[in-house]
């Protein structure tokens, strides 16, 4: 999980580094029909029997891909009432030994989205010769009853700064989405993947989670043990923190990484931050000050300011393939043209050239989280105080729509470690060292915690590098070991680093 201006998926930012776009979301769906066997092993109360009792109908909606939808309740304390629609994208194996679910994470980030558009490049030839590759957009994202809260404009009007209070988002959520927005949580969302598991005929859940996805994979653990076969979770969150621990561990990690990439650039011919780690950071921020007290304009007559710079700072963070493309933005802002860290920023948070956003994420992150963790009340001036003190480059940045006060929907979520593995079901953790979206501590923490008293059934695989998450990254050492995890059920050697 990120901020929703450091969620977006960063296979999608490898895709576009090249082109600087971002290409927009299709599902065409169909509805779910009764099975005819059981597919779920679980017990499953009387009342969501005809919920179980689905069989994904696909039907091809694009090249390659086939889609459904499946219906889940609204409300599962009342499963008898409303229900919505989940939407799902299947990419068809060769030879397959099952169906493996996918989720790129955010909260807010679209598993159709991650098939679509980087299915090829993120999940080795092997793996989709062997799996079913199932992704999902988890209630409230994407095709699955979206929370939809801000126009384009307000969401450029929040990037700029205008940001609306939580009071007033709030309200504004509540009347576009009414009953659905307390309903958006992470626990709903892994009681749906279960019922999906059923709809596509599978008895036990194989899952591939990234960043956030990795929470999700840890709630549906909890939930349903004895339906988890084999699961990755790469670049994992703790369940066991709270909102402010998560922003305050992200922005120190942020930090470090910029510090990171300029130590970098300072040994690249005509760096403009160049001169060390602290004169690179202070060059950083005098680009900052400057852009505060005078923005300057883009060719579609948008103001580039301090918040935008600090957006696209972020992105090569995520991704190291935009390095170079960071020198070569800040190199031109010196001359005065900020339209390249502009488009930086657009691609990191979604926004089309035309001026729309791809996807409802940034609504959907802040719904989510503002459910998923029990202390939203933290002062947000208190909040942005101590980011900076951790973060002087980007801290002030970071707070944000993280901040939950006043938010209408009452949290339904806890921070409580989460449960070990059900003896049947096994786990293969992936900690990036230089990840700053989810620090590498993290992904140690959940693996313990998944191990309980037996870590016989729990691995931790380390990569050494830097960028968010590690799976998809042309590692080779990360691609097998993953692969042989989930295609022949093998753990990498114990301690193993790539």
């Amino acid at each position: 999980m990120t901020s929703p201006r450091t969620h977006r998926w960063s296979r999608l930012l490898r895709a576009a580094a090249a082109t600087l776009a971002v290409t927009a979301l299709l599902a065409a769906c169909t509805e779910a029909e009764p099975a005819q066997e059981e597919t779920y092993s679980a017990p499953v109360p009387d009342a969501l029997e005809r919920y179980y009792e689905q069989t994904a109908q696909w039907e091809p909606c694009e090249e390659d891909f086939e889609c459904a939808t499946v219906v889940v309740p609204l409300n599962y304390a009342d499963p008898g009432s409303e229900s919505i629609e989940i939407a799902l994208m299947r990419h068809q194996a060769l030879m397959p030994r099952g169906s493996l679910f996918v989720n790129p994470g955010g909260p807010g980030a679209s598993g159709i989205d991650l098939l679509r558009n980087a299915a090829t490049s993120t999940f080795s030839p092997e793996l989709r010769e062997k799996y079913h590759l199932i992704g999902f957009d988890p209630r409230g994202v994407g095709d699955s009853e979206p929370i939809q809260c801000r126009t384009p404009a307000q969401l450029d009007a929040s990037r700029a700064g205008n940001t609306l209070s939580m009071e007033e988002l709030g309200a504004l959520c509540a009347e576009k989405n009414g009953e659905a927005l307390a309903h958006v949580d992470t626990e709903s969302a892994a009681r749906d993947l279960d019922i999906l598991r059923a709809a596509v005929g599978e008895e036990r859940l194989d899952y591939l989670g990234f960043s956030y996805g990795t929470k999700l994979g840890a709630a549906y653990s909890d939930l349903f043990g004895e339906n988890v076969d084999r699961m990755v979770l790469d670049g994992a969150m703790n369940p066991a923190l709270g909102l402010s621990q998560v922003t305050t561990g992200q922005a120190q990690r942020f930090e470090q990484s910029l510090r990171t990439w300029v130590e970098w650039c300072d040994g690249v011919r005509d760096c403009p931050v160049s001169g060390g780690a602290d004169a690179g950071l202070a060059q950083l921020n005098r680009y900052m000050d400057e852009l505060a007290a005078e923005p300057l304009q883009t060719q579609d007559g948008r103001e580039f300011n301090d918040r935008e710079l600090a957006n696209a700072l972020l992105l090569p963070l995520y991704e190291d393939a935009w390095w170079d493309t960071l020198v070569v933005a800040l190199q031109e802002l010196e001359q005065g043209d900020p339209e390249r860290l502009m488009q930086m920023a657009d691609a990191r948070s979604g926004r089309a050239a035309d001026g729309t956003y791809l996807d409802n994420s940034w609504d959907a992150f802040t719904a989510i989280n503002c459910l998923d963790y029990s202390d939203p009340t933290v002062d947000g001036a208190e909040l942005d105080r101590l980011l900076s003190d951790i973060s002087p480059t980007l801290g002030w940045y970071l707070g944000g729509e993280l901040a939950c006060t006043g938010w209408p929907a009452e949290p339904t979520g806890t921070e409580d470690p989460a449960e070990p593995l059900n003896a049947n079901s096994r786990a293969l953790v992936v900690g990036t060292t230089g990840d700053p979206a989810t620090p590498y501590e993290w992904s140690q923490a959940l693996a313990d915690q998944l191990a309980g008293e037996d870590p016989s059934n729990v691995s931790l695989l380390t990569y050494d590098g830097e960028g968010h998450t590690a799976y998809g990254r042309s590692n080779d050492c990360v691609t097998q070991a993953v692969d042989a995890f989930l295609l022949d059920g093998e753990f990498p050697a114990s301690d193993a680093t790539c």
